[in-house]
């Protein structure tokens, strides 16, 4: 129980690796989530209004924390992304103030050289919440779906399994890059080689190699143990494969992927103006009529 106890911790720590529970995500069909993953991925892109797409995006953050995520665990899950985009949100503002034709909102430190247009603006901040969207419904995706369960569902779609498992096992390796370079990190530290000591550009040029270069020899003979097994259990001999764990398509997995279809519909009709009902301002609007 405690050795559990400590895989399980040991696994939040891991931004896409699953963990086991009992919330509706976890109970829907891998496929069923795949596709709402894809229908969410067309709405994100279709959507204009920046008022939308963050409300798109609090209600993902909601599913996530639905789903048996911590708030603490996803704010980790989330910390590097979010510090990444927010840097990618600032340069693009900055490089694209002289270079796109538009309003100007204001100058920054009041400085005529350094002008922020309100269209640059407006472009940044929707690759924000694109980005925060997608990439935490991915953090659900993974958390929620055993890839074990994941090649059983591609397998009632009768592609071979074949293909199935080697893509089951490209998807399994991506937290078992992140645990080992972790693992690599630690190594490290231990033997007194911390980022904190790298004082010259030769010293952080032979911290990173020597992590990558154990990282890359770890990963490929973890990669050639993986192949030695596959081949002396005589994988892919038969062109069919037996399953003890059957994945089915249930009610809630229907009702799920026609939601997820209605909300895709309307969203789509609504961004055409096809639809009898006013649409949300802009936050630009909204600003300018609270001053006025």
């Amino acid at each position: 129980m405690g050795k559990n106890k400590v895989e399980n911790l040991d696994k939040k720590k891991l931004i896409f690796a699953y963990y086991p529970g009992n919330s509706f995500m976890h109970g829907l069909n891998p496929l069923s989530k795949l596709f709402f993953l894809i229908i969410l991925t067309f709405i994100v892109f279709i959507i204009r209004s920046l008022i939308l797409l963050s409300v798109i995006s609090l209600l993902i953050i909601f599913t996530a924390l639905g789903s048996g995520i911590s708030l603490k665990n996803l704010a980790h899950k989330l910390k590097f992304m979010v510090i990444l985009i927010v840097f990618s949100v600032i340069i693009n503002i900055f490089f694209n103030a002289s270079y796109i034709n538009g309003e100007i909102l204001f100058y920054l430190f009041g400085l005529d050289f350094l002008p922020i247009r309100r269209l640059a603006l407006y472009y940044s901040l929707r690759v924000f919440f694109s980005v925060l969207s997608l990439y935490t419904s991915t953090i659900i995706y993974t958390s929620t779906t055993h890839m074990k369960h994941f090649v059983y569902a591609l397998m009632k779609l009768k592609i071979p399994y074949t293909f199935c498992f080697h893509f089951m096992v490209g998807i399994r390796y991506i937290p078992m890059i992140e645990k080992e370079v972790k693992t690599i990190a630690l190594a490290q530290k231990a033997r007194g080689s911390r980022l904190e000591k790298v004082n010259s550009v030769k010293k952080a040029y032979n911290f990173i190699f020597d992590r990558l270069n154990s990282a890359l020899v770890s990963i490929l003979r973890k990669g050639y143990t993986t192949s030695l097994s596959m081949e002396n259990r005589c994988f892919g001999i038969y062109k069919t494969r037996t399953n003890i764990t059957e994945i089915r398509f249930r009610s809630r997995d229907f009702f799920f992927v026609l939601i997820s279809l209605i909300l895709f519909v309307f969203l789509l009709l609504y961004n055409l103006i096809a639809l009898p009902i006013p649409q949300v301002p802009s936050l630009y609007q909204i600003f300018v009529d609270f001053l006025s």
